[in-house]
């Protein structure tokens, strides 16, 4: 099935597109060297194809995300583009009425009281695996927005492997806390991880799982 990763940013920083791109090139580079893996691994991001498209549409270097932005990052190995990923912005959503009728209806046990009416429907410790301070969790619900990766179902390892340094980037760069509801990570106990937490394991497990052939 498809599975995607969640970034939640602890500042209200908007990276260049450039920078999530470049970044990802770098640690998949990285890991690629890591396993004496003797290819060129290049990234490259697009907007999703229009009917009207002629062809492809990269992203100017200075543009910057911003939110309800929908990408594509391609996975281009040794001149050959092999598959994409595909990242981008969504709207954190906000208590509306039937939260609030909820709440009414159920003496408080369900939904948000009427005070809440409007806000963002904030994220709790519980939700997560890793730890976070309440300080944390005050930053993360500061956020109107958040990243959402995802990758098709059936992908091949080269982006099964990369939607997850597509993830680990934004989170360097908006200090962000990564998550996942939908089984990207294989094992529990990684949801709000960091992103040099995550990148301490997933290159290794991913590569253990698909192997190396695909990036030769």
């Amino acid at each position: 099935m498809s599975t995607t990763i969640d970034v939640y940013p602890t500042t209200d920083y908007m990276p260049l597109v450039e920078e999530t791109r470049r970044r990802t090139q770098i640690l998949y580079q990285q890991l690629l060297n890591r396993y004496s893996i003797d290819s060129t691994l290049e990234i490259r991001a697009f907007y999703p194809r229009k009917p009207s498209d002629k062809e492809v549409r990269y992203v100017d270097p200075t543009t910057r995300w911003k939110v309800e932005m929908d990408l594509g990052f391609a996975y281009v190995v040794n001149g050959q583009w092999q598959s994409s990923s595909w990242p981008s912005t969504w709207v954190r959503d906000r208590v509306d009425q039937s939260w609030v009728d909820d709440y009414e209806r159920t003496n408080g046990e369900h939904g948000y009281p009427a005070s809440m009416l409007g806000k963002i429907i904030p994220l709790e410790a519980d939700e997560f695996d890793v730890p976070l301070t309440s300080d944390e969790l005050r930053l993360i619900n500061a956020q109107d927005h958040s990243w959402y990766e995802y990758r098709n179902i059936g992908s091949p390892a080269v982006s099964s492997i990369g939607y997850g340094l597509v993830a680990a980037a934004l989170a360097e760069e908006t200090r962000g806390r990564m998550a996942s509801i939908d089984g990207a990570f294989n094992h529990d106990g990684h949801n709000g991880e960091t992103a040099e937490q995550f990148l301490a394991w997933w290159g290794d497990e991913q590569m253990s799982f698909y192997g190396v052939e695909d990036f030769r």
